[in-house]
């Protein structure tokens, strides 16, 4: 008896682990989050003049860095979501990325990843319920550029020439996974307005 209680007791120590992990895990990243926004916030404040964001805790990133995010809102899922400059896996895990390097919006086939997420509303969890005709619209800081979604399909992961850009087109693409992270969701659109 005092043994099955033992094993018991093991198992439920055992699960409380694996429930703590990614509670845990959200929990810096929703820190990391908070420290991003309020950086943009003092950065939005100081009309162009060097801000000292030493005393943000938590924050990855410079203010070079920081000059470079942009804004992505589609209307359609409610989404607002600040877009990072670079791919990487930590910045995956903060916000939605810029897949290609130097990137600007209004040229070319502008390119967005961003995890699914199994939580909230972060990231693009809500991406394969946007249709298509709905609206994606980048926000930099002195300009807005409204894209129509035109396609929006599940493609294999190794399908990158969906990324390249092609002659006179100016267009979007947003992806991220399949449930099941074997496959990318792939909306296409594009540019229709510019606005300052």
């Amino acid at each position: 008896m005092n043994r099955n209680k033992i094993i018991g007791g093991a198992f439920i120590f055992i699960g409380l682990i694996l429930v703590a992990i990614p509670l845990y895990y959200e929990w810096n990243q929703q820190k990391e989050v908070n420290a991003l926004e309020d950086a943009l916030s003092l950065i939005a404040q100081s009309d162009d003049e060097s801000v000292d964001l030493s005393t943000i805790d938590d924050l990855p990133f410079t203010q070079e860095e920081l000059k470079q995010v942009i804004e992505l809102e589609i209307p359609s899922i409610d989404l607002k979501q600040k877009v990072l400059p670079e791919t990487t896996e930590a910045n995956l895990s903060i916000a939605l990325t810029q897949i290609k390097p130097n990137q600007t919006p209004g040229e070319g086939n502008f390119t967005i990843a961003g995890h699914r997420g199994y939580r909230s509303d972060r990231h693009f969890r809500q991406l394969p319920e946007v249709s298509i005709g709905d609206k994606a619209i980048l926000h930099t800081a002195t300009k807005k550029y409204v894209y129509e979604i035109t396609s929006s399909e599940v493609i294999e992961a190794t399908k990158v020439e969906i990324l390249e850009d092609k002659d006179n087109k100016r267009e979007i693409t947003l992806i991220t996974c399949t449930i099941d992270g074997k496959e990318r969701i792939a909306l296409k659109g594009r540019l229709i307005d510019r606005e300052v």
